[in-house]
Parts: C-alpha cells; structure tokens; sequence
C-alpha cells in the first residue's frame, strides 16, 4: 500500500453560497464517515449522523469522493509509517507491512477502497519516498525499492481484503467464516481454521517474499 501524510482539503465549490453557516466541521464529517464505513457511506447517512442536512454536506464537500479524499488523508495521518530506522531491508519491509495492515484493521472496509478508488494512493506518498530512500539506502535500485513496496502492499491489503469478507455479517447474521464452517466437508482441502480471520496466511507469504527479495530483486 502506498499513502502524502498531508492533509486533505476538500474541493472549493464555485457559486455563492447560500444558507446559513455550517454548525458543524471538516472533522465532524470524516468522523461520521468514517464511523459508517469509508466504503459503503453515503452523504445522506453522513448527514445524518451528525444531524444535518444532505445540502450542509455539500457546502463543505463537493461530492462523495471529495469526503473520500478527506477520509483517506485522516488514515494516512494516523498510522506510524516506517522511518528509516530500521537496521535491516528485512526489518523495514516487515515494518511497512504492518504500518499497512494497521490502517486497515483500525478503518473497515479501507482495504476495499485502497484497489477500486482512483488515486487512493496518493495520500502516502510522502511515506512511500521516505521507503524508498531507506532501501536505496540498503543497496535497493529505486525500481526495486518500488516493486518490493507494491508487491509487499498488495499482498496484505488483498489478505485482509479476504480476511473481512470472513469476518462481516451475511444477511442471515452469521460470519463469513461460520458459513463457511457450516459447509465444510470432511474431505474438503481447505478446512477452515481459526487463522482465517486473524491474518490468514499473511505472515508466511510475508517471508515468502522476503525470502525470494534476499535471491532476485526485480524491477519495475
């Protein structure tokens, strides 16, 4: 995964504004939605949730990817992303995996977002070239330094993107994982395991890839 840490500011909306001035704030509107689920809030359900009207949101926002944009800007401000200390390219790739996974973990459905969002990405891109001069720095070309990056960010955003379809609900109130407990069969190759909705396979494929990075770095 790969978000500039600075912040957000919504669209500007041209015209005169009309109405009296809004009693409530840029951050009362990402909390909200936030709360509801990056993927999935609509600016009704933002509105009201903070007990507003639909046309109080747009006064501040120009539309639904306008708050998507601001939301994705709070997550990038609010995770520790690497800094370069680490004392190995093992050690700091480790690092941005877990930077990764932790963003996802603390905002549902971000993993979702982060593969279907245009430019989604564009919100770590001060901690990305911040990566990417600490690999340079361990003997990684920069196109090396990327793939690694990208290769090791889309692995655990799809892992947990897998994992959360086994933790939600289903419309008949069971989880993912309980459906598919229920259906299992003994001769089932994949049996489900507990593991599966923890960090899945995340942490072998991690070494996997670290492993083969020791052997050949290709490039981007």
């Amino acid at each position: 995964m790969t978000p500039t840490s600075s912040s957000h500011r919504p669209a500007r909306r041209t015209g005169r504004k009309t109405g009296p001035k809004p009693s409530f704030t840029v951050d009362d509107v990402v909390d909200a939605a936030l709360e509801i689920g990056i993927a999935r809030f609509t600016l009704a359900q933002v509105a009201q949730r903070i007990g507003v009207s639909t046309s109080a949101v747009y006064r501040l926002f120009a539309g639904r990817d306008d708050l998507v944009h601001a939301c994705l800007s709070r997550g990038a401000t609010t995770v520790r992303w690497p800094d370069g200390d680490a004392g190995s390219w093992q050690e700091l790739l480790r690092d941005w995996a877990e930077a990764s996974w932790e963003v996802c973990e603390r905002y549902p459905g971000l993993d979702e977002v982060l593969f279907t969002f245009p430019g989604a990405f564009r919100h770590i891109q001060g901690a990305a070239r911040s990566l990417v001069d600490s690999l340079c720095g361990f003997g990684f070309t920069e196109p090396q330094a990327l793939f690694a990056l990208d290769f090791i960010g889309d692995t655990v955003i799809s892992t947990h993107l897998s994992v959360s379809t086994l933790r939600n609900l289903g419309e008949d109130g069971r989880t993912g994982f309980e459906q598919i407990v229920a259906a299992a069969r003994e001769d089932d190759a994949f049996k489900p395991h507990e593991s599966w909705i923890g960090r899945g396979f995340l942490d072998a494929k991690l070494d996997f890839i670290i492993a083969g990075l020791e052997e050949r770095r290709p490039e981007v």
